[in-house]
């Protein structure tokens, strides 16, 4: 117990620390006074889906992410945790990305003793690339170091690449990624490419429909093979609040047979807003 709070500990500060450094950089950006959002100010959310959006919040905006996740494994077992991705866009093409898992219980089988750990910390940028246009999607890239918050964790890398466009009421996300283990578990280095894709449409305001089938490899001895259909329905009682709840089948029933979950993703605060520069 003492470990899991230690770990714990370590990865609040972090996550502490990454606001703190983003905040820090908005500094002496604008005249204009920290505020709460409008009306006119939109959230994008990642989670609960696999595919992330390719588009940025404006800069200044800080974004928050959060929800709970339980999943059915293989076997009998289960999977609980809370997930949570801040996001704060520093220039109109850049924006820092801190996340995690979050507090995570897991339980091979109904017999097995639950572990309990903090799990590890993503942090890195994520540039957009590309304004969608008629024919061409919005583009962006991201790439995230993951930072071990216990000692059976284990270093390594996130790269996607995200595609994101409008066609006519529905918005579709299409992100290709690689993750990379190495460390904790052997001295062997394995990778896990994956793909995602989301169409969403809203239904009547405020509420949307979204759909996500994705599916991920196998990088043993550190991930195994991942897929499902992922249906949720969208709450937005503002534009800058999102709910999602929903739950999809697993691809894989031996390894995971089902999986529900609802998220938030919010715009709590704006630090500044663009404008031109101070005299």
């Amino acid at each position: 117990m003492g470990s899991s709070r230690s770990a714990k500990a370590r990865s609040g500060w972090i996550l502490r620390r990454a606001a703190a450094i983003a905040a820090g950089l908005c500094a002496g950006r604008s005249a204009v006074a920290v505020e709460t959002p409008g009306d006119s100010d939109k959230s994008l959310p990642c989670r609960p889906t696999i595919a992330c959006t390719a588009d940025l919040v404006p800069a200044g905006f800080f974004e928050v992410e959060t929800g709970g996740f339980y999943s059915r494994l293989g076997g009998g077992g289960r999977l609980l945790d809370d997930p949570v991705l801040l996001k704060q866009t520093i220039l109109p093409f850049l924006q820092l990305q801190v996340g995690s898992n979050g507090y995570t219980v897991t339980e091979s089988s109904p017999r097995a003793a639950a572990i309990h750990y903090f799990d590890d910390v993503i942090v890195g940028p994520k540039f957009h690339l590309v304004y969608q246009s008629t024919y061409v999607p919005s583009l962006s890239v991201s790439a995230q170091s993951s930072l071990p918050a216990r000692s059976a964790g284990q270093d390594g890398a996130l790269l996607v690449a995200y595609a994101s466009k409008d066609l006519g009421p529905i918005h579709a996300d299409l992100n290709v990624g690689l993750e990379a283990f190495w460390g904790a578990v052997g001295s062997d280095a394995a990778a896990q490419p994956y793909v995602a894709l989301a169409l969403s449409t809203n239904l009547v305001d405020p509420v949307g429909f979204l759909v996500e089938g994705y599916v991920f490899s196998a990088a043993r001895p550190y991930a195994p093979r991942d897929g499902g259909i992922r249906p949720a329905i969208t709450l937005t009682p503002r534009p800058w609040l999102v709910f999602d709840f929903g739950g999809d089948a697993g691809f894989y029933p031996s390894i995971r047979e089902y999986s529900l979950f609802v998220g938030m993703t919010i715009v709590p605060v704006i630090l500044w807003r663009p404008g031109p520069p101070r005299a």
